[in-house]
């Protein structure tokens, strides 16, 4: 298990592994192992699903290799009819090295017919960071909000190189690095 479905394990998330088979069949499964309520039966996947990864998600049946559409198709077959996808993942206007049937000007094929026939509703964007700041701050100052619950490695402006190295590839155990100046 990698170490960020690790962590996601820590802090009470149900880790679901894409390496270990279709992630939207394990994730039917494990709504049907924990008990469908009565009228669900058709409707065995989520009401909500965020597509936090982007266009370098990885492709499952190819390892090594990029699949821009991955999330958004898996997504497309998980999400229940009349609910919703919030598309938060990184999705660039140029693509300088393009996946396989990847655009260089980040254009994808997406399932806008099963989004369409299904009427879900799809939302896009980064956040919001100076809207929330505040807000965040005080929910950390409470105590009611622990980001530290993630941040896996500590260091200063001299560490910052080998921590952006090892952040992408998911090396060294890195989540998430606090830089101190």
């Amino acid at each position: 298990m990698s170490a960020r479905l690790k962590k996601a394990d820590e802090i009470g998330a149900i880790p679901v592994d894409y390496r270990q088979g279709d992630p939207v069949e394990q994730i039917w499964e494990l709504r049907r192992a924990r008990g469908i309520a009565p009228g669900e039966a058709a409707m065995r996947g989520v009401h909500a699903g965020i597509d936090a990864v982007g266009f370098q998600a990885h492709d499952r049946l190819a390892p090594g290799e990029e699949n821009p559409t991955q999330v958004v198709n898996d997504l497309a077959r998980l999400i229940n009819p009349t609910r919703h996808l919030g598309i938060i993942g990184v999705y660039a206007t140029k693509d300088l090295d393009p996946a396989h049937d990847g655009h260089a000007d980040g254009r994808l094929t997406v399932p806008w017919a099963t989004f369409f026939s299904n009427g879900i509703s799809v939302r896009f964007g980064r956040t919001h960071d100076r809207r929330y700041t505040v807000l965040l701050r005080d929910l950390i100052m409470s105590g009611r909000a622990r980001p530290g619950a993630v941040v896996t490695h500590h260091g200063g402006l001299d560490a910052a190189p080998d921590f952006y190295r090892g952040f992408d590839p998911r090396a060294d155990g890195i989540i998430k690095a606090v830089l101190r100046p």
